[in-house]
Order: structure tokens, then C-alpha cells, then sequence
């Protein structure tokens, strides 16, 4: 009798572990507009075990027909979150996305949001692209409801908030091809290097060629730049040709702008390169400062011319005393 009881209070939990922490899958189609993003809703099942939910969302094939002739897309994304339900806190909605346009180049996700913030209903949006399947997986139950104007309404009506419809493009803070978390970062390790292979925007998405791009102020204590081009000491050298200040008048009375220094209109369409400007503005510091001494020398020179003068003067007015 005693073995029994043993035996059903474990199958009771071995039940229990499986009705809470299996997993749950399935598929969901998106229709109307391939053009378009139609809301989706995910139950926040961890919610109420006091757990994060873990989402994925997913098509590993990138076309969406039988034959396999067109190239619909293809995405791996794998969602964890929890919802604020009515401002308890500690919510979040990090997203881990990886996508393959296809054609034409539109994605398949759009976008997401909490919609708990007035309610307890435990739900979160996910915007994806209509016309498609998509196969999903989740650790809780979060019975998805589309709103495509098939199944269901085009717009969802948040509990004591707001409206929300298609999207007729991504988010900007939406990243297709890797990390989208909520927060800040803290990387503690400074005995070791935090490695970046591809650019780094602050600020901005458009990076161009550059490492960093920052939209915004950037405070430091210090800034170091490095460069190929020679210092210009060499204006110093015995065998420099400084130019002649008409040179330099002429060319500044046509041009605006001292010879070698970037005009305004090249600044506004380029930027300024910090080395290469400190470089340029220290060559023309080091020029006048030849001119300066060059100056100084005729005015000694006319000094000398002065004294004399003014000593001669001087003898003629004592002589006609």
C-alpha cells in the first residue's frame, strides 16, 4: 500500500512537471496583404509561475509554395519576455532575430510591444508578414490570435488602451539580423577584449564606412588618433618653400579659405577628419609662425634703420643749435 502511494505521488509529479514546463508548438498562417504587418498576440503563459516566456518563431524554408519556385523568405527568431500586467515590472521583450529576405525584399517581422501596461491580460504584439505561415514553439501556452481581417479584425484593441493595425514596414529599432534586448549592458570583464567585426552605430543605423558612428555627443577624457601622413615638421626643413603671403592673399581673395584646408562646402558634404585637420591647422600654424619670424627679422632690421635715422637727426638738430 505504502509502494503505491509512492508510485502515484510521483506519476502526480512527473504530470505536474509536464503540464507545466512542456513545451508547446504549432503553426499560425498570417493572411491578407504580403505587403503588410498584421498584429499578432502571444499569451505571457510563464506570467503567473513567475518566469520569463520563451517564444520562437520560426520558417527554416525560404519558399512558401509546393513547388519551391518562389523565395518567400525564410526566419529564426526566439523570443523571451514578460509582461508589465498592469505595472508590476521587471518587463521586458528581448528578441533574438536572424531573417533572409526573399523576393520580394520585404521581412517577415515588423516589430513588438507589451500591450499590459492599463490591463492584466498577459499579452505582447508581434507584427508579421501577411500572407505567410509560420511554425512556433513555446515553453508556456501563448495561444496566438491574428489580426489580418480574416481571422479575426484588422487592428487589436488594447484593454483600456490603444489601437494598433498593420504596419507597412519594420520598426527602425528593429535589428533582422541578430540581438534586440531591452535594457542596458554591463560587460564587466576588463582583463580581456570585447571584439566587434562589422560596424557599431550609437545613435544611428547608418554607418557607412565608418567603424563608429555616433549620433550625438561623444565626452572623453582623452581621444588618440593615429596616422599614416608625416607630421609637418617639415615645414621647419632648410629646403621648405614657404609660400609668399601675395600667393597666400591671392589665392585666399579667389578661394575663401586658406590652400590646403577644406572649404566650408566640403566640410558640410564630408565631415572633417580629426587628425588630418589637426595636421593641416598645425602646418599652417608652423608657416606663420615662419612668417612671424621672418617679420621679425625686417622689423629689427627697420629698427636699426630707425635708430640710425634718429641718431642723425638728432646731430643735425645739435649742430644748428
Amino acid at each position: 500500500m505504502r509502494v503505491k502511494k509512492i508510485l502515484l505521488s510521483l506519476l502526480s509529479v512527473f504530470f505536474f512537471a509536464n503540464t507545466v514546463f512542456s513545451q508547446v508548438t504549432g503553426t499560425i498562417t498570417v493572411q491578407g496583404d504580403p505587403t503588410k504587418f498584421y498584429p499578432v498576440s502571444f499569451y505571457d503563459g510563464g506570467w503567473d509561475s513567475n518566469v520569463a516566456t520563451t517564444l520562437e518563431i520560426g520558417r527554416s524554408v525560404i519558399h512558401k509554395n509546393a513547388a519551391n519556385t518562389d523565395w518567400w523568405g525564410s526566419i529564426i527568431a526566439k523570443v523571451r519576455f514578460h509582461t508589465t500586467n498592469w505595472g508590476h515590472g521587471s518587463n521586458f521583450i528581448d528578441v533574438d532575430l536572424r531573417e533572409k529576405f526573399g523576393t520580394p525584399n520585404i521581412a517577415l517581422i515588423a516589430g513588438w510591444m507589451d500591450v499590459t501596461t492599463l490591463n492584466a491580460d498577459h499579452k505582447i504584439l508581434i507584427w508579421l508578414r501577411g500572407l505567410t505561415p509560420y511554425y512556433y514553439k513555446a515553453d508556456y501556452a501563448v495561444t496566438p490570435v491574428v489580426y489580418d481581417g480574416v481571422a479575426n479584425a484588422v487592428t487589436y484593441q488594447e484593454t483600456n488602451g490603444g489601437t494598433y493595425t498593420f504596419k507597412t514596414g519594420p520598426d527602425a529599432s528593429v535589428n533582422q539580423y541578430g540581438m534586440n534586448y531591452q535594457g542596458t549592458a554591463y560587460f564587466t570583464d576588463i582583463s580581456n577584449t570585447s571584439f566587434f567585426a562589422g560596424n557599431v552605430g550609437i545613435g544611428t543605423r547608418g554607418t557607412g564606412t565608418s567603424k563608429l558612428a555616433v549620433e550625438g555627443t561623444i565626452a572623453a577624457r582623452k581621444v588618440k588618433v593615429t596616422m599614416a601622413a608625416p607630421w609637418p615638421d617639415f615645414v621647419f626643413d632648410s629646403s621648405y618653400q614657404l609660400p609668399a603671403l601675395k600667393e597666400v592673399e591671392n589665392y585666399v581673395a579667389v578661394n575663401k579659405h586658406l590652400p590646403d584646408v577644406p572649404s566650408a562646402a566640403e566640410i558640410q558634404k564630408d565631415g572633417q577628419d580629426l587628425g588630418e585637420m589637426n595636421r593641416v591647422l598645425l602646418h599652417k600654424v608652423e608657416e606663420q609662425t615662419l612668417y612671424l619670424i621672418d617679420l621679425k627679422k625686417e622689423s629689427e632690421k627697420q629698427q636699426v634703420l630707425i635708430d640710425q635715422l634718429m641718431k642723425m637727426v638728432q646731430q643735425l638738430q645739435n649742430e644748428k643749435k
